[in-house]
């Protein structure tokens, strides 16, 4: 019996049909500032909290996926997080594909929450994560109240999907020059004042701070590494959550994508923010979060819909997809606070490069993930922080 769709949205049933022995799993790596817990006390929370979570109740304490490796230090403990991050689900025994890892350092442990994107997406990751882990009572990521979309946002949201299928083909990242990367994913962290900073003092959001400096990220490597595609835009399909307070724990994706011309040719920080803030301020403004909900919970063409997100997440078609989201403060798991978090994605041959940034009350985290023929953008989290970290200096902002 194969796994069951959570639903009738069209982007589950797409990349639920991903289904081989690469998919794209998601992964959220929470790190914990004390003693790991024992793997018996580990076990035995999963185990009494998932049957409460709609997502997780069909899924029989036998089939109850959960893991436990030792890590001697934080490079062996990211080896392992990329390692686990690729492994996929069996989809053909009925059971939802999900697990969580406790991967315990010293003095420390980190806790991977996976499922296979087709049956949850990050921001749920973040919510069921919280329900299972934490010692009190704590949420996730910001949930949104729905409301009738503008004509507009609707019109904005069908020409960014049509855009995306049939307009020109965005830059694409090239292969890291020499020997193929030996992991899929890297991260870097910068302090969430440094990234405060730049935004209070140019009246923008964090968020926007963070797209823009991808904006130049991406520029640097597209100095570095020359391609036939040169000239055309860097284009991010920037994921935006339309999960609302009803659906917190419940399964499938609640998201729509738009579509960001990232400023590469910008030369300072601040003409790339102002280009990021024009674009992501539109979309704010029309209201386009509604327009995304208001499409995935069409019923009329199911079937079309899915197979035209199906063809939209090809490599060739979307080089690259962005997605930023926020774990709040108050997480406290076997009495150890949360220090970090990552969200990661497994990308392989044909499927989306992937940069997210992953907030926490004290770090921003930026991640990529990308195959070897994409290998290149596995160095964007080093230069994103270096180009923050020269913006902060120019302004007399905080000390990192």
């Amino acid at each position: 019996m194969p796994v069951p769709v959570p639903g009738p949205n069209p982007l589950d049933r797409a990349l639920l049909s991903f289904d081989g022995p690469q998919q794209p799993v998601v992964t959220l790596a929470l790190d914990f500032a004390g003693p790991p817990p024992a793997p018996s006390a580990f076990r035995q929370r999963i185990t009494e909290r998932a049957p409460a979570l709609p997502m997780f109740r069909d899924t029989p304490a036998s089939k109850l996926r959960m893991e436990h490796t030792d890590a001697a230090d934080s490079a062996a403990l990211d080896r392992e997080t990329d390692r686990i991050s690729q492994l996929p689900f069996d989809l053909t025994g009925g059971v939802p594909p999900w697990d969580v890892r406790l991967i315990a350092g010293p003095g420390s442990f980190r806790v991977c929450l996976r499922a296979h994107h087709g049956f949850l997406d990050g921001v749920g990751a973040t919510h069921v994560a919280a329900a299972l882990l934490s010692d009190t009572s704590a949420e996730g990521a910001r949930l949104h109240l729905p409301a009738a979309p503008t004509a507009r946002a609707l019109v904005r949201s069908l020409h960014d999907l049509a855009r995306t299928l049939a307009g020109p083909r965005p830059w694409t990242p090239p292969p890291a020059p020499g020997p193929a990367p030996s992991r899929r994913t890297t991260g870097r962290d910068v302090p969430l004042t440094v990234l405060r900073h730049l935004a209070d003092a140019r009246g923008v959001t964090v968020n926007e701070v963070a797209l823009a400096a991808l904006g130049m990220a991406l520029a640097r490597l597209r100095r570095e590494h020359r391609t036939t595609g040169a000239g055309r835009d860097v284009v991010a399909t920037v994921a935006v959550s339309t999960r609302t307070p009803q659906e917190r724990h419940l399964p499938g994706n609640r998201l729509g994508v738009h579509r960001l011309v990232l400023p590469h040719r910008a030369g300072t920080l601040d003409e790339s923010i102002a280009a990021v803030a024009r674009q992501t301020g539109a979309v704010r403004d029309s209201r386009q979060r509604d327009a995304f909900r208001s499409l995935l919970e069409n019923r009329a063409t199911p079937q079309t819909a899915a197979r035209a997100y199906r063809a939209a997440l090809r490599a060739h078609v979307t080089p690259l997809v962005v997605s930023s989201v926020t774990v709040p403060g108050g997480l406290t798991a076997f009495g150890a606070p949360m220090s970090s978090a990552a969200l990661l994605l497994n990308v392989f041959e044909g499927f989306p490069a992937y940069v997210s940034f992953t907030r926490t009350p004290d770090l921003v985290r930026c991640s990529a993930a990308a195959d070897a023929d994409r290998g290149s953008l596995l160095a964007v989290p080093d230069h994103w922080a270096e180009l923050l970290s020269s913006g902060r200096r120019t302004d007399g902002g905080p000390d990192q």
